[in-house]
């Protein structure tokens, strides 16, 4: 490829490329993809050029802004890339690349962009000052001085030379013709040695694919995912910690319901859950007519053959369990006994167990009742101690609150004073940059009408190009071609033959591939009758095995429903629990009166008050079932977003 088409296909692939949000790798790939007809040395080219300029963007970036400082007010934006390219090329590549193709690179491109900015890189007094702290900032200063600025310094006479080129261009002064050589006859030396042979040129070797970018710059490390992770742990846990103290700490201000509120609730329960029927059917049975009419389930060829290997392989079984009892052999009838009498016994240990987990259970549920109630009244007291505390400590936050309020108002004063100063100093830079935009309008102006003219020149010689490919395409050209279908090609071979006499041999294949299809398709047929005969034999067998296993699994039935029955379960140690259990239900229903007593004897304002103070729990407490609502949904969408930042 030309050097312009190398250069527009490293400008397309960097055009538009955020290493951010698409791998590099990826990139790459579908510029190669999209240009299938580079050569190896072309795609060497571009890998290096579109890894060179990724890998260091941020100094590009840099010295191309610099650049644009400078000569901002002659030079289009849209020519960044372009100038990254060059400018990596420049600070990177050229020694590698050679001076001379860097100049064939040069000639391709415009001549006043390529004179400005390589006037601008080529500039001594601004290399060695603030172009090189720009890069220091950037990179380390040591390899600023041994790798970077080496490869500028060595060749700042060629690339003076370029650029004195470029201005005569640019002014268009006559370059200086080469002095004509005449020819000189010089005697033959005849006692010379033979010249060696040229040594056959070295491969040049071939430029190393980048290593690719390793995926954990995209993701962010193990540490800050496990942390995250934590820390909705913690926070749920804590979220359902604050659930319990809340409940925990409302159930204080409920009042025990009266004995009359108490049996009407008892007997509302009692009669829904006689309404319930867990031991009843929960389909009804299907009527007696349609069981007589019902017509068997049929069964495919697969079926009936497993069943019936099933059914046979249960008769072998059975052979050789009686041929064992008429030789001799014992039966399994006793160790059955003792099966069922073990389990008999296992059943009511099991039940015992159960029946003592549950005393135990309901008498550590009086016990947390009881401790709950005395935590609540040491609870009350502590409230009222911390009341006067927070009356104390508001007074004082009030007082100073007035003296830092007044200090803030002096203090806005002052600021106000200098906010008027600041947009004095602000409109008298408006000002200055108005005249600016001004004068780089009249200067962008001037250059566009010289673009539009240089524009118009080249749509006309297209349009003459045009025109010529249009002419050409227009004269006609005959490509008939006649066939005969008897003749042969002529090639001399023994096989050789027309296509009519090979359309004639295709046609008497088919019809005997139809004669052998039709013999085919009889001896299947017989398969088939033969193989229908075995399965109605063996339908028969299992509909004779069924009904002997219905009978057998109708006894199973019965005897399952005997062990399902609970068995009867005392012991001393239960009673013993029960009447713990009673004891400590009096206690706390004991408390529970005196506490109530209490509560009956105190006056009518403090009612009043509890029952304002209970309002407002309720009020807050429905706040901040809210609040924590909203930050839930609020933590969902952000993780829905940071997911889909993920994948994309």
């Amino acid at each position: 490829m030309d050097f312009t088409s190398l250069i527009d296909v490293c400008i397309k692939g960097l055009k538009g490329f955020d290493a951010e949000t698409q791998a590099a790798d990826i990139r790459l790939q579908d510029i190669l993809e999209s240009n299938p007809h580079l050569e190896d040395s072309d795609e060497n080219f571009v890998v290096e050029v579109f890894s060179g300029c990724v890998r260091h963007h941020a100094l590009l970036v840099v010295t191309v802004e610099n650049f644009y400082l400078d000569e901002g007010k002659k030079m289009l934006r849209k020519d960044s890339i372009l100038y990254r390219i060059f400018s990596y090329l420049i600070l990177f590549r050229l020694d590698d690349l050679g001076f001379q193709n860097f100049e064939s690179f040069v000639a391709q491109q415009d001549n006043l962009k390529m004179y400005l900015f390589l006037k601008y890189l080529f500039d001594l007094p601004k290399l060695q000052s603030w172009l090189k702290t720009k890069w220091c900032n950037i990179y380390d200063s040591k390899y600023v001085e041994d790798s970077i600025l080496p490869n500028l310094l060595n060749n700042m006479e060629n690339a003076e030379k370029l650029i004195s080129q470029l201005n005569d261009k640019l002014q268009n002064k006559a370059q200086p013709k080469k002095e004509s050589t005449f020819t000189r006859p010089r005697p033959f030396k005849l006692t010379e040695v033979k010249p060696r042979s040229v040594p056959l040129p070295e491969p040049i070797p071939k430029v190393k694919p980048t290593n690719p970018i390793p995926s954990s710059t995209y993701k962010s490390p193990r540490e800050e995912m496990e942390l995250a992770k934590k820390k909705e742990e913690h926070r749920k846990k804590s979220e359902q910690m604050l659930d319990r103290v809340r409940t925990m700490s409302a159930n204080h201000t409920k009042t025990a319901k009266s004995s009359k509120t108490q049996e009407r609730l008892d007997t509302i329960v009692k009669e829904s859950e006689a309404q319930l029927k867990f031991d009843s059917y929960k389909a009804r049975p299907v009527p007696k007519k349609i069981m007589e009419n019902a017509s068997p389930i049929k069964l495919n060829a697969a079926a009936i053959l497993r069943e019936d290997a099933l059914y046979a392989k249960k008769e072998e079984e059975e052979l050789k369990k009686i041929v064992g009892v008429l030789s001799g052999e014992g039966t399994d009838d006793d160790f059955q006994t003792w099966k069922k009498q073990r389990d008999e016994e296992i059943r009511i240990e099991e039940a015992e167990e159960r029946a003592r987990k549950k005393m135990i259970g309901m008498l550590s549920y009086e016990e947390a009742m009881l401790a709950k109630q005395k935590l609540t009244e040491l609870n009350k007291q502590k409230v009222k101690k911390m009341k006067v505390e927070a009356d104390k400590m508001l007074k004082e936050y009030l007082i100073s609150q007035l003296q830092i309020e007044e200090e803030i108002r002096e203090k806005v004063l002052s600021i106000q004073d200098g906010h008027q100063q600041a947009k004095d100093a602000q409109l008298k830079l408006q000002e200055v940059k108005r005249k600016m935009v001004q004068e780089v309008h009249a200067e962008s102006k001037a250059l566009m009408q010289i673009a539009v003219e240089e524009a118009a020149r080249e749509m006309e010689r297209k349009m003459k190009m045009i025109q010529e490919i249009r002419a050409f395409d227009r004269t006609s050209i005959s490509t008939v071609k006649f066939v005969d279908l008897t003749s042969t090609a002529g090639f001399g071979f023994l096989c050789e033959m027309s296509i009519a006499e090979l359309r004639e041999r295709i046609a008497l294949l088919k019809e005997e591939k139809a004669r052998e299809l039709e013999e085919k398709r009889g001896d299947i047929l017989a398969d088939k009758v033969s193989y229908k005969k075995m399965i109605e034999q063996k339908l028969e067998a299992i509909s004779h095995n069924r009904g002997v296993i219905s009978q057998e699994t109708a006894k199973i039935m019965e005897e399952k429903k005997k062990l399902k029955s609970p068995p009867q379960v005392r012991s001393t140690q239960l009673d013993a629990m029960q009447k713990k259990l009673e004891e400590k239900r009096a206690e706390r229903m004991k408390y529970r009166t005196n506490q109530q007593m209490t509560m009956n004897t105190l006056p009518v304002k403090r009612t009043v008050n509890l029952e304002a103070e209970k309002r407002a729990m309720e009020e807050r407490r429905w706040k901040e079932l809210e609040r924590t609502r909203e930050r839930v949904a609020q933590m969902s969408t952000k993780s829905v977003g940071y997911r889909d930042t993920l994948l994309t």
